[in-house]
């Protein structure tokens, strides 16, 4: 600041006001995150829907019978 500009003083913001907690909005998260919980499970891929593919873009499978990434 320049010594030629008054000082202010800036008010503090009020504080937030308080959450409102009632049964219903409980409920209502609770519903949300299990539902987000539910999306994330089926968005989750195993091993056995990983495709693995050649240089080629051609599945191979190994001497064992499963497809790796060796050949």
């Amino acid at each position: 600041m320049s010594f030629l500009t008054p000082k202010v003083s800036i008010p503090t913001p009020p504080p937030p006001p308080p959450p409102a907690e009632s049964p219903e909005d409980a409920q209502r998260a609770a519903a949300l995150s299990e539902e987000a919980l539910m999306e994330q499970r089926k968005r989750r891929k195993g091993a056995g829907s990983t495709i693995v593919a050649g240089a080629l873009g051609n599945e191979t499978a190994g001497k064992t019978g499963t497809p790796t990434l060796l050949g």
